[in-house]
């Protein structure tokens, strides 16, 4: 017969070895950046135009996003925070990634990402990726990077 004690030990390495085998697919904490403060109000207004009331945000399991509504009615931009891996995965669906450079090695463009009439370019600094995501407009590339310059300091 085996004693209590002998179960108690049992119970404790078959919970760790339970962790360990779960540990590869626990997902990552979400980033603690709010993409709502990624790029202040006035440099959005400055490379896009002028907003229609406040940008919104909202979060999803690791993703958070930042919703910007302008008074022209035409363009619209949002800005996305991922965990660091969030730079493959957007990489993986991208039809055509263009390197970004200076913005890190892992930065990228692509447009028409899922269908959208939209340019994204994606920047990954210290575990965080962040994906600025303008409607396409005449000098859409040129405000995508004037805004990522601003943003890769605050993440």
């Amino acid at each position: 017969m085996v004693s209590p004690k002998n179960y108690w030990a049992l119970a404790c390495c078959l919970v760790v070895a339970w962790s360990a085998a779960l540990a590869p697919f626990v997902l990552a904490a979400p980033p603690a950046v709010d993409p709502c403060k990624v790029l202040t109000t006035a440099e959005v207004e400055q490379v896009v135009g002028k907003l229609k009331g406040t940008p919104t945000g909202d979060k999803e399991g690791e993703a958070g996003w930042c919703n910007y509504e302008f008074a022209n009615g035409k363009d619209a931009m949002e800005v996305w925070v991922f965990p660091a891996d969030g730079i493959n995965r957007g990489r993986k669906v991208s039809k055509k990634p263009v390197t970004v450079k200076g913005l890190g090695d892992d930065a990228f463009m692509d447009r028409g990402m899922h269908g959208l009439d939209y340019v994204n370019l994606f920047i990954k600094k210290q575990g965080v990726t962040v994906k600025l995501s303008l409607k396409e407009s005449a000098g859409d590339e040129d405000k995508l990077k004037t805004l990522a310059q601003k943003a890769v300091g605050r993440f």
